[in-house]
């Protein structure tokens, strides 16, 4: 409607108009008329090819709808019978949870327990291979003292012995060295 106000207006607006003025006015009226005639054509066949693409959309929901349907319904039956196993399952499964967590708890503290007495038999095992360790020790020492007072008292007589053999062979070449025998 603002194109008809505008016209209007420039018609208005010249006092004297002139036969060409009126053609122009014409033209320019007819130029408009055949815009809007075309727009409304385009609007004709806007709508024709909505109406198309909405028969076809209404065909594929209806077969859609056909396909589906059978599928819908066995799905909803499944998940009745269903309902009632996975509701079993899910008791099932926690009183399982609930009894693996008391066992786990008893094994925690069977685990504590067995902890504190391997603790305990590994300090006294420390304490009793600190003694063995004593002894050994000891028996050690002993040995060896013992070994030395046997090798002292095997020395002394060996010793002695040596000396007195060093001094008979001493003596006796002496004597064959005086002897009418040793001089030769």
């Amino acid at each position: 409607m603002p194109v008809f106000s505008g016209t209007a207006t420039f018609v208005l607006q010249s006092a004297d108009l002139t036969h060409h003025d009126i053609h122009l006015a014409m033209i320019f009226l007819a130029v408009i008329a055949a815009a809007l005639v075309v727009q409304a054509v385009g609007v004709v066949i806007s709508g024709l090819f909505a109406a198309k693409l909405l028969h076809r959309v209404d065909k594929i929901g209806e077969i859609v709808e056909t396909k589906t349907g059978p599928i819908l319904d066995k799905t909803t039956q499944i998940l009745a019978d269903l309902t009632p196993k996975i509701q079993s399952f899910s008791e099932n499964a926690e009183q399982i949870s609930y009894t693996v967590r008391v066992k786990v708890d008893e094994l925690g503290a069977t685990v504590s327990q067995l902890n504190e007495t391997v603790q305990e038999i590994n300090g006294r095992t420390r304490i009793q291979v600190g003694r063995v360790d004593g002894i050994v020790t000891d028996a050690l020492i002993a040995t060896e003292e013992i070994a030395a007072s046997v090798q002292q008292s095997i020395k002394t007589p060996v010793r002695q012995i040596a000396g007195v053999i060093a001094g008979l062979k001493a003596g006796l070449e002496t004597l064959i060295a005086r002897s009418p025998f040793g001089r030769s």
